[in-house]
């Protein structure tokens, strides 16, 4: 998950829980250091000379800016709402992305104000609106304006604003960095990782995730229809595999559209008719003992689900107890003695959800197991990492129990993975000496019908420095041709250089790469542990590859060490409409009488004088001496332009390009030159 998400459900959490500003941890830090901690994370930027700004004003734009970055808005898709706010503008995008996502609006005539200050209730109205409280019913002490005396009451109940006398004042910088980086050290509880969301009953909202929780809690959840009326969230229940989480909401009416707010984040759904879904067994398993455990879809009406009548095994095997947990999803079944080896089959049948809905014949078949587990080793002398391989699935949580493994000599087992297979477990170890020879114990470790296995002693000999895995994190679209991979350690450069991503499926189907080409780059900034990947054809360079609404399925390949077991070096990620903009000068800062700094939107190479035009407006062009960088193959996302002479101070100057110049770092996509018919043009004054 994106930064975004993470502090969009942290706002959410400090909205809805009721959490309040941990004392602890932030009061030790000064408010710049706030801001240093939430630039390294991507949420705030400075200004060109890198201060902070704390305590200047906020602008309209600054805000605008502040907030296209925190929630991750998509690009404007329109033509320009405002005639103050021109594309060449640097706040362009993100004005135009808020008024679109309807968090700012603007002050009439087609006039955004730009430079006009944020007051502070405008800023507690503004955060209000984004993350969806309605209410509040803290009483306002101080001067504030009767429309935002609500959001001014909610802002100061949820710890975003301090206190003030009057809140009709401009708002500074430093008022949302403090209120940011509060709720970013509040984190509680786990991350919902949601890949989507919909409804499977009438009261019954099941949200699919991609990464197991264990615990959900219902003030995580809000449901508004189109008209912003909530909807009741009753309660949630996780299910077994921590895979989904059903949220029981009241009655909803049928095909009406709603909104699941998910620690803040809007997930789309349609309502359904009254329940008419029939429930389903999801899984079935032969536990320790030989009890029989089902999980049913959905919670199931307990006197169906307890009736022995409604359970049958084949093979003379009586059922001699059923019991239905807590949250009336799970039936256990206690049989008589099975004889070792013989294949039953289990038929469930007439079980009843709590709406009266009764499920369909089930049948399954399960083998009576009581041999033990027998393990097999093996060691890997590269990388240090013990295999413990047994002959049959063994138990999740006990053989990934550090307590199941010892090593002689002060070696410790530190970490125990189980792979896919429920077969294999992979050992990490302290530190281990050169030219030692260990010995390795493995106990009591029990097979899935509770079979523990015999104690078992492996040797291998140490290894005092092991080359370091790398793993894959995430593969995410960036635009429609370039993807950003993740690892959990930063990748060398020789990593890098030898690195292959390939697309393996588009929507299920295979993808031929034929004709593919690709560039890859660190991830500008702090973030080491990013690899930009860039796809072009040979027939366009800068080719819609990843379209939206398709998923796509990436293998990494090509690194040493790289972990790929259980797939591990796969992952799936949707396509984007995000275009890949070609790079374009952001800003000219001068420097000196004679130098100005040239900032660009993204890495470039081919950088060299000729490839600016710079003249006075309305006036003569000014002669271009050279440029500070002396080297075209370079990758830069900066370059000092010196004069021949010296600019007036205060007079304004143009800035034009040539194309055939400078071009992404992939050296595929020219410099923007061009703004519709116009020549792009950036702005500056003498100094």
């Amino acid at each position: 998950m994106g930064m975004r998400r993470i502090v969009f459900a942290l706002l959410a959490l400090l909205l809805f829980g009721g959490i309040a500003i941990p004392a602890a941890g932030a009061a030790e830090l000064t408010t710049q250091q706030k801001f240093d901690v939430l630039r390294q994370k991507g949420i705030f930027s400075g200004f060109s000379d890198g201060s902070a700004g704390l305590y200047q004003s906020m602008t309209r734009e600054q805000f605008a800016q502040v907030l296209y970055k925190l929630m991750e808005l998509p690009p404007p898709s329109g033509s320009p709402t405002y005639s103050d706010v021109i594309r060449t503008r640097w706040s362009y995008t993100a004005v135009e992305a808020v008024t679109e996502a309807g968090l700012m609006v603007g002050n009439g005539a087609r006039k955004f104000g730009p430079d006009s200050p944020v007051t502070v209730e405008q800023l507690a109205a503004v955060l209000v609106r984004s993350y969806g409280q309605s209410s509040g019913n803290l009483y306002v002490v101080g001067k504030v304006s009767a429309w935002a005396r609500n959001s001014v009451g909610i802002a100061l109940q949820n710890g975003w604003i301090p206190q003030m006398k009057d809140y009709t004042g401009p708002a500074t910088r430093g008022l949302l960095v403090e209120a940011v980086y509060a709720v970013y050290m509040q984190m509680q509880g786990q991350q919902l990782r949601v890949s989507s969301v919909t409804a499977v009953g009438n009261q019954q909202v099941r949200v699919n995730l991609i990464q197991p929780v264990t615990t959900a809690e219902a003030s995580r959840f809000k449901i508004r229809d189109v008209l912003g009326v909530e909807l009741d969230v009753l309660g949630t229940l996780v299910n077994w595999d921590g895979l989904s989480v059903t949220v029981f909401t009241a009655s909803q009416t049928a095909n009406k559209a709603y909104s699941l707010y998910i620690d803040g984040v809007p997930w789309t759904f349609t309502g359904m008719s009254n329940d008419n879904v029939k429930p389903t067994i999801t899984s079935f398993n032969r536990q320790v003992g030989g009890t029989l455990e089902l999980v049913f879809s959905e919670p199931v009406d307990r006197a169906s689900a307890t009736n022995g009548s409604n359970y049958s095994i084949n093979n003379g095997l009586k059922i001699t107890g059923i019991k239905l947990s807590d949250d009336n999803r799970k039936v256990t079944i206690t049989t008589a003695w099975q004889t070792e080896g013989t294949t039953y089959r289990l038929t469930v049948r007439d079980v009843k959800d709590l709406g009266g809905n009764e499920m369909n014949d089930w049948s399954s078949n399960f083998v009576s197991d009581n041999s033990v587990p027998k393990a097999s080793f093996s060691f890997n002398d590269s990388t240090g990492r013990i295999t413990v391989s047994f002959n049959e699935r063994v138990h999740p949580d006990i053989s990934v129990n550090l307590n199941r493994y010892s090593i002689d000599k002060g070696l410790s087992v530190i970490k125990a993975e189980l792979d896919g297979d429920g077969k294999t477990v992979r050992l990490t170890t302290s530190p281990q000496k050169d030219a030692t020879l260990y010995t390795l114990t493995v106990s009591g470790i029990p097979d899935m019908a509770g079979n523990s296995m015999e104690t078992q002693y492996f040797q291998f000999g140490g290894v005092a420095n092991p080359a370091q895995s790398i793993q894959l994190q995430s593969v995410n679209a960036a635009n429609e041709n370039t993807l950003e991979v993740t690892f959990n350690r930063a990748p060398s450069d020789n990593d890098i250089a030898k690195m292959g991503l390939g697309i393996l499926t588009d929507n299920g189907n295979n993808v031929s790469m034929t004709g593919w080409q690709s560039y890859k780059s660190r991830k500008p900034g702090n973030d080491n542990k990013t690899v930009y990947v860039q796809f072009r054809t040979n027939n366009d360079s800068n080719p819609a590859l990843f379209r939206p609404g398709h998923v796509y399925l990436s293998r990494v390949t090509g690194i040493d060490n790289l972990v790929t077991a259980n797939n591990a070096d796969r992952d799936s990620f949707a396509g984007t409409q995000a275009r890949n903009p070609d790079p374009f000068v952001k800003d000219v800062v001068p420097i000196s009488k004679n130098a100005v700094k040239i900032l660009f939107s993204e890495p470039v190479r081919n950088v060299s004088e000729a490839a600016f035009i710079v003249r006075e407006k309305e006036g003569d062009y000014v002669k271009i001496d050279d440029d500070a960088l002396n080297n075209t193959n370079a990758v830069v996302t900066e370059v000092v332009l010196k004069f021949d002479g010296n600019l007036e101070s205060g007079h304004l100057y143009v800035m034009t390009f040539r194309s055939g110049t400078v071009k992404d770092a992939a050296g595929w996509n020219g410099i923007q030159t061009k703004n519709g018919s116009d020549d792009f043009a950036v702005s500056f004054r003498g100094v």
